[in-house]
């Protein structure tokens, strides 16, 4: 778990240092990945986890779809510096992390993250806060049909009739 944990974080440092839109999502995906299995370690069970990745997923098709729109076709290059100083980190917080009696101590405190993280998500669907779970619930199928129902009018992708509009609206002028 301390190694998930320090992989989400290299990993989130070194999204400030891409400048592709493939690379910055393929390390979004990596940390989807990544955080999804960290609570799938300290919830009792997986399904929550499992919903995470999904919405997650579906959020990064969204963001690939409009990247797809908007941004060109530009060359992806590889920086070797930053893989070879990932690859050097990675090495040395692995061996400074190997100790034996890890597993035993994780085993032991385990037993206290299950009891906290259920109790946080009691509290999460309890009286006041379920009220909210549900308005945020339905309040996100609302916009989905009503964004669905916008592009489904125009039978068309919204970058073309971005385009149409822009020509337009040149012509005008």
């Amino acid at each position: 778990m301390k190694m998930l944990s320090l992989m989400i974080l290299i990993l989130s440092t070194n999204f400030m240092f891409m400048q592709h839109p493939l690379s910055m999502g393929s390390i979004l995906l990596i940390l989807t990945i990544l955080s999804c299995l960290l609570s799938s370690l300290m919830l009792n069970s997986y399904l929550l986890s499992y919903i995470l990745f999904l919405v997650f997923i579906g959020g990064m098709l969204v963001l690939f779809m409009y990247m797809a729109s908007i941004a060109s076709n530009e060359k992806f290059y590889f920086s070797m510096k930053l893989l070879s100083m990932n690859v050097m980190l990675m090495l040395i917080l692995m061996f400074l992390n190997m100790n034996f009696s890890f597993i035993t101590c994780l085993l032991n405190d385990m037993n206290n993250y299950y009891e906290w993280f259920n109790y946080m998500m009691n509290k999460l669907y309890s009286f006041p806060y379920g009220n909210l779970s549900l308005m945020m619930m339905i309040y996100l199928l609302f916009t989905m049909i009503v964004i669905v129902n916008i592009v489904s009018l125009k039978m068309a992708p919204l970058r073309s009739s971005y385009v149409q509009t822009m020509s337009s609206n040149s012509s005008i002028n």
